[in-house]
């Protein structure tokens, strides 16, 4: 046998025993002391001249932006100038920027408050999306991710959203997951209803949390996408998971999505 079947047998034979990771209570509350320590840190930014990520950065990131050079870079919060360690899980924390030339900011916020099309908007990550209950500024919404690779993942997310109206020209949206759940069979199109238990489940996506943040400015709005999730850890050679499907990279793909689907919008006049 060759080297790379019995390489591909290894991760085949050992998906098994990887495939089930349940969420650890540990693992879970250092995600909710990462979350807390970066939504203070946000809650800090509130005014005319450092609401936005950018304007705490050098000005030149800002012109770029402006110019129409959208980007995404990785985040890493701080608790008192220390790492915060999740023990058996893994963080990953993405902020888009983009500039959105002619946009309102009453109307951005239309577009990003309606779920019911964001597996329009963003169809190569989210398959299916609802609103399931609005009541003023709070929102439910359901949204079923996949990503289409060699072993496919469905994932059903609850989240709930909360809108704040910082002042006439700037705006957050705050969602927050209730519920991550697995599909079952993700190929068939008729039970994408029947999830796995969660001690069944392979710990693809645990937390998922997205700020939306929206600063109308420069004949545009400046839109932020900030997102927080929670998965299992990664790591080795033979991770089964990790050699069959790749999902670590689904977080950062998901921001691409948002970006993506808000420049064609408002594509920009050359």
């Amino acid at each position: 046998m060759s080297g790379f079947r019995r390489l591909i047998l290894t991760a085949l034979l050992g998906s098994a025993s990887v495939r089930a990771a349940e969420l650890k209570p540990e693992t879970a509350a250092a995600f909710d002391r990462y979350v807390k320590v970066a939504e203070d840190e946000m809650n800090k930014h509130k005014g005319f001249r450092d609401f936005l990520w950018l304007d705490r950065q050098d000005p030149k990131q800002k012109s770029l932006v402006w110019l129409g050079q959208s980007t995404i870079v990785p985040l890493t919060t701080l608790d008192h100038g220390q790492e915060i360690e999740v023990p058996d899980g893994e963080i990953q924390h993405w902020l888009g920027l983009a500039f959105l030339e002619k946009a309102t900011l009453e109307k951005m916020s239309v577009v990003l408050l309606n779920f019911n099309e964001y597996f329009h908007m963003i169809p190569l990550q989210i398959m299916e999306s609802k609103t399931t209950k609005h009541e003023g500024d709070q929102y439910e919404a359901f949204l079923r991710l996949f990503k289409k690779q060699v072993s496919a993942v469905v994932l059903n997310v609850n989240e709930s959203a909360k809108y704040t109206q910082v002042d006439p020209m700037r705006a957050v949206i705050a969602c927050h997951s209730t519920k991550i759940a697995e599909v079952e069979h993700p190929r068939n199109k008729k039970k994408l209803d029947q999830e796995r238990a969660e001690e069944d489940a392979a710990g693809y996506l645990w937390r998922l949390n997205i700020y939306l943040r929206m600063e109308e400015a420069d004949n545009g709005v400046y839109v932020e996408i900030e997102m927080i999730t929670l998965a299992r850890q990664t790591g080795g050679i033979i991770n089964a998971s990790r050699f069959l499907n790749g999902f670590q990279s689904f977080p950062k793909e998901l921001v691409q999505g948002f970006i993506a689907a808000l420049e064609y919008i408002y594509p920009r006049r050359r």
